[in-house]
């Protein structure tokens, strides 16, 4: 008997220790909530399942500041920003060295449209890692939204000279340069030298751009000699912005001269894709002393790395058969949106080209060059050079180069 009762107690104990043994394994511990927490969030979509978990994450581990930071990205995404605002704020006071809680913070801030605090959260965040292009593309964002472009664009600046392959940074840029300068004024010259029938082309323009409320209008004036004739043309162009992202382009000209069409009209819609790309359909419209011309152009852009590329075509629908033009153009940009270079092939005439004053050359292949740098803290140069092969009457061929210099000065 005594061994069967000192046998029994043992079963008993080595039960009772294998369903404590099971229940500790059982018990999730923080890491394991809070992984569970991200997957229900980001997997099923469930972020008050998910902030459950973090909350009982944070019970087990309250200096877990990852956690927190997580539970007050949760609370922002469904908009509980006073809640989200308590949790991230704790979790800063615990860290606050933490680049986590300074990013969720500026997240919230800017999104709740309190851009003046986004950017205290910036400013300090930037103290710790000055070189981090996430925290530097974030503050660039403020700026924009609080309207001081010129520490915006020395921001994004500083940025690009980090890394001139941020895709993102250059998009911005170029924003910002569009923004910033009010008032432009643009001078440029061009000389087309032909191999056999004409002699040679000049042209010459002076424009002048102010930014508005609803976008940029330009007013340009341009002389040509031609035929051994002298010629003047009036243009408007106009930039509609509709919202961000979405613009448009309009353009109207006129020339009592039979070197420039008599009447031009442009109309462009330009949409801004995700993944840094931009669509554009439009329609120009040509009148000459015996004809008239209508034309319609398709474009895609895409900004990758340090390079941006643009795809365009247009299209003559009025012939038998109809007649297109394609143009490739690739700019690498060296430190900035105002240094770079851009190299460009094509076929076929482009009615945007302000020498034009025949759309119905047959044949034309084209490349060109173009070079556009500072020279100044506000004024750029540019120098372009080209070489096309067009036939003007039918099998009859000749050879143009063109070199062009333009100078802008923004104020």
């Amino acid at each position: 008997m005594p061994l069967i009762k000192k046998s029994f107690h043992l079963f008993i104990f080595s039960f009772l220790l294998l369903n404590i043994t099971v229940f500790a394994q059982k018990e999730p511990t923080s890491e394991d909530l809070f992984l569970q927490a991200r997957t229900t969030a980001f997997d099923k979509k469930d972020y008050v399942k998910a902030r459950e978990l973090c909350r009982e994450a944070l019970v087990k581990s309250p200096n877990y500041t990852d956690i927190e930071v997580f539970l007050g990205r949760l609370y922002t995404w469904d908009q509980l920003r006073d809640s989200a605002r308590i949790v991230l704020t704790n979790a800063l006071a615990k860290n606050p060295e933490s680049l986590d809680a300074h990013n969720a913070l500026i997240d919230l801030e800017y999104w709740s449209g309190d851009s003046p605090k986004a950017l205290a959260y910036a400013n300090s965040a930037l103290s710790l890692s000055p070189k981090s292009e996430e925290l530097l593309l974030k503050k660039t964002k403020i700026l924009v939204d609080l309207q001081n472009y010129e520490e915006a664009y020395r921001t994004i600046d500083t940025l690009l000279h980090i890394n001139r392959n941020n895709t993102e940074a250059f998009v911005y840029a170029e924003r910002i340069k569009d923004l910033t300068r009010i008032n432009t004024i643009g001078t440029s010259y061009d000389y087309d030298h032909f191999s056999k029938v004409f002699d040679p082309w000049h042209a010459a323009a002076i424009s002048y751009s102010r930014k508005t409320a609803i976008g940029s209008v330009i007013g340009r004036i341009n002389y040509a000699n031609r035929f051994l004739k002298d010629g003047m043309q009036f243009e408007v162009d106009a930039y509609p912005r509709f919202m961000d992202g979405f613009y448009s382009y309009v353009n109207f000209g006129y020339s009592g001269s039979t070197i420039f069409p008599k009447l031009r009209f442009g109309l462009s819609l330009y949409y801004s894709l995700p993944l840094s790309f931009e669509i554009d359909a439009g329609i120009r419209y040509l009148k000459f002393p015996s004809s008239k011309t209508n034309i319609y152009t398709f474009a895609l852009g895409k900004y990758y790395s340090a390079f941006w590329f643009s795809f365009r075509t247009f299209i003559i629908p009025n012939g038998n058969p109809a007649s297109y033009s394609y143009t490739l153009i690739t700019r690498y940009y060296l430190t900035d949106a105002d240094n770079y270079l851009a190299l460009s092939l094509g076929t076929g005439i482009s009615p945007d080209e302000r020498s034009l004053n025949n759309p119905n050359l047959l044949i034309s292949k084209k490349i060109g060059m173009d070079y556009n740098f500072r020279i100044s803290k506000r004024q750029t140069l540019s120098l372009t050079a080209g070489y096309i092969y067009e036939e003007y009457f039918a099998n009859s061929f000749r050879n143009k180069i063109n070199t062009g210099i333009g100078t802008q000065l923004s104020f």
